[in-house]
């Protein structure tokens, strides 16, 4: 997802909704007309030189490969002393290449610091963090600039799949740890891969995720549904593809995920995932490099460009 340096204003909150005009809305609808079989061809202008852009790509892609592909933002996995060490390697990388990152910390899983009924164990949670709180000074000047667009805390809070069927994760503990990231970080973004009708119930949230499976007449439908109570609690929205388990072609990927680029009111687009862990084929990677969507691809980048006139003004 490569950008100028966004101007964000602290604590980050929405004015009023920005309308997305011009070369983006025309991709949008061509875009959401690809989704019910019909084609749209249409020439747009160069955008204006002063537009800024979201960020876009997939999860955890090595940074070598954003550079490679054209993408600008991504998220970062870093647990434990190598992470460490790999964290502070990536940043300058990112910085060069002006990439955003979204960095998750410590052990995505619920289950590493919460009992059977969600309640988080701090102490558990410190063991995992305090090493990279420990980091603040060297983070500090990458916060500044951009380069580190927020920083993440857990994966689903709101139906962990390591924890018993019908428990999430208590939105008032979770806060608590968001609040300790924003006291040791300053003013970074902080948030969970969760819906904004789970993170507005959670204290110190600036982000919130939505990711969905591509089905029925209108498959962003839920996503827009979302974005809008994200909009009206003034959370930023991520909003997420799964690459992985959407059983559509990559031409129907690729029209959707060109749709949501074109959203106003997203302010990060990306994907699950990259080749990580559990799931090493290389989901995204396979449908961005098909030769049939590039069109698609390369209109991404058009799609992501936001007016300055229409964003706030700040910086985290």
């Amino acid at each position: 997802m490569s950008t100028s340096v966004h101007l964000l204003v602290w604590p980050p909150r929405r004015g009023p909704i920005r309308i997305l005009g011009g070369a983006a809305g025309c991709l949008a609808l061509a875009a959401l007309l690809a989704l019910s079989g019909e084609a749209l061809e249409t020439k747009e202008p160069a955008p204006a030189p002063e537009d800024a852009a979201i960020p876009w790509g997939a999860m955890y892609v090595p940074l070598e490969s954003m550079s490679a592909h054209g993408m600008t933002g991504t998220f970062g996995y870093y647990r434990g002393p190598g992470g460490v060490q790999r964290l502070l390697a990536d940043l300058p990388i990112a910085r060069r290449e002006g990439i955003r990152l979204i960095l998750t910390l410590g052990d995505v899983r619920p289950a590493t610091y919460a009992d059977e009924r969600g309640n988080l164990d701090m102490a558990k949670v410190h063991q995992e963090l305090d090493p990279f709180l420990a980091l603040a000074d060297q983070l500090a000047p990458f916060i500044a600039d951009g380069t580190i667009w927020g920083i993440r805390f857990l994966d689903e809070p709101h139906d962990p799949g390591s924890l018993p069927r019908g428990v999430a994760v208590n939105p008032e503990h979770l806060g608590q740890v968001l609040a300790l990231l924003k006291d040791t970080f300053g003013p970074v973004r902080v948030g969970s891969t969760a819906p904004a009708r789970y993170m507005v119930s959670v204290p110190h949230a600036d982000w919130c995720c939505g990711g969905y499976p591509l089905r029925g007449s209108d498959p962003l439908a839920v996503i827009r549904e979302d974005l809008a109570l994200a909009t009206e609690k003034g959370l930023s929205y991520v909003a997420s593809i799964n690459a992985c388990t959407n059983p559509v072609d990559n031409r129907t990927f690729f029209a959707a995920y060109l749709a949501l680029a074109a959203l106003p009111e997203v302010d990060f687009l990306t994907s699950w995932q990259w080749a990580q862990g559990r799931y090493p084929q290389p989901c995204f990677e396979r449908r961005l490099t098909d030769p049939a969507v590039q069109d698609l691809v390369q209109a991404i980048p058009l799609a992501c460009r936001r007016p300055t006139a229409e964003k706030e003004t700040t910086a985290p």
